[in-house]
């Protein structure tokens, strides 16, 4: 049996999917050789805690002629948000009496394959981001600079230096004054998403921990700004070896390079956020709206060090703190005992983050605390109450 004959490899629809959809996975195996061979085995692994098999098998065991192709298919769901290998292969080949085999890997069979969070959270993030659905939800206005822009603003008196043609004759003459028309342009702004990637943000069921959390909230911030025409980056930061920064974009195909940016982010490392707030003015220094999404599960000395980093760029800071045991213990049932020790737990963080609430506020910074049920609503409306305020510019 010469198994160098065998010829074996995966086919995919597509290498980037939705947390929601599907990956329909081929598999070809070619014999080029003359001979049979009778007993033939051939097996593609995948991580059963990242995906789940909706539909056929991911091995086969058949006979295969000489010169003949023979191809099965299986279909996987992802279960969790990221970027993982899928394979390798492998084929197994066996004499007629089963006394005998031998067993390869397939050389270059593993995949990586990106998956992104689900597909019903961009939809609804596009819903939210239209410009009517915000108008209703919000009342948000962009903010405004009055000047020279196509926007009507209003009428006030002629001042020295004013253009003439900018003059309201009729206006004039019914009040026997100078009036000039004066317009308004939109402006943009800035906006930087700073993402804690630390080993602490992975707390929780593992497809609702709270860097999920983050990254969801992360999305939504994105589609929203950029439909409001904003440049919008990101920078996601553990210790030094997990510091990543995508510089400040605009513009409809921006959404998904960012998407792939924060789908291959995986919480590792601790976090190092006075580290990671020097590396980022390294990086940027222009006056922006930043929002730091973290659990603050760090010292609180440090975390005020870290942020007086960004105070002298003139930056508004806002901070939402996915608050760690209301996420760790979403919808799961506790024994008594388990609750006692929850809210023992619950009652030191939540000193903590007073702590560090204490130590912001002397910065003029808000930490926003929320809970799974509330933290995209709290997200989008801190980032649209600044963009009212024309903070950012």
């Amino acid at each position: 049996m010469n198994i160098e004959e065998l010829k074996v490899h995966r086919e995919m629809e597509k290498e980037k999917v939705f947390k929601d959809d599907f990956v329909h996975i081929k598999v070809i195996i070619e014999n080029i050789g003359k001979k049979s061979f009778d007993f033939l085995e051939i097996r593609d692994s995948y991580n059963p805690e990242l995906f789940r098999l909706i539909l056929g098998e991911n091995f086969i065991s058949t006979r295969i002629g000489p010169k003949e192709t023979i191809k099965f298919s299986y279909i996987l769901e992802p279960k969790v948000r990221g970027e993982y290998p899928l394979g390798p292969l492998s084929v197994t080949v066996k004499d007629r009496l089963g006394f005998n085999s031998v067993e390869r890997i397939v050389p270059d069979s593993v995949t990586d394959i990106l998956i992104y969070p689900p597909y019903e959270d961009i939809k609804r993030i596009e819903i939210l981001g239209s410009k009517r659905s915000l108008n209703l939800n919000y009342g948000v206005q962009r903010s405004k600079l009055k000047g020279l822009g196509s926007e009507f603003y209003g009428m006030r008196k002629y001042v020295f230096g004013d253009q003439f043609r900018l003059i309201d004759w009729k206006a004039s003459v019914r009040t026997q004054k100078l009036i000039v028309r004066e317009f308004e342009s939109e402006r943009d702004i800035n906006m930087m998403i700073l993402v804690d990637s630390s080993n602490s943000m992975a707390g929780g069921a593992i497809d609702n921990t709270k860097f999920e959390y983050a990254i969801r909230a992360c999305m939504l911030l994105t589609k929203v700004a950029l439909t409001r025409r904003d440049n919008v980056g990101v920078f996601t930061f553990s210790d030094k070896k997990n510091f990543n920064f995508m510089k400040p974009g605009s513009g409809e195909d921006y959404f998904y390079q960012i998407l792939d940016f924060v789908a291959k982010v995986k919480p590792e490392g601790k976090s190092r956020i006075f580290e990671a707030m020097e590396y980022f003015i390294r990086r940027y220094q222009k006056r922006s709206l930043i929002f730091i999404i973290s659990d603050l599960e760090a010292d609180v000395k440090e975390i005020g060090r870290a942020i007086r980093k960004l105070v002298p760029f003139q930056h508004t800071i806002i901070i939402i703190n996915p608050f760690s045991p209301w996420f760790e213990i979403h919808e799961v049932d506790l024994s008594s005992t388990d609750k006692a020790l929850a809210e023992a737990i619950a009652e030191e963080m939540m000193e903590h983050i007073m702590r560090i609430t204490q130590e912001m506020r002397n910065m003029g910074v808000n930490i926003i605390t929320v809970g799974p049920d509330d933290m995209m609503n709290q997200v989008l409306a801190n980032y649209i109450e600044a963009k009212k305020k024309g903070r950012a510019y």
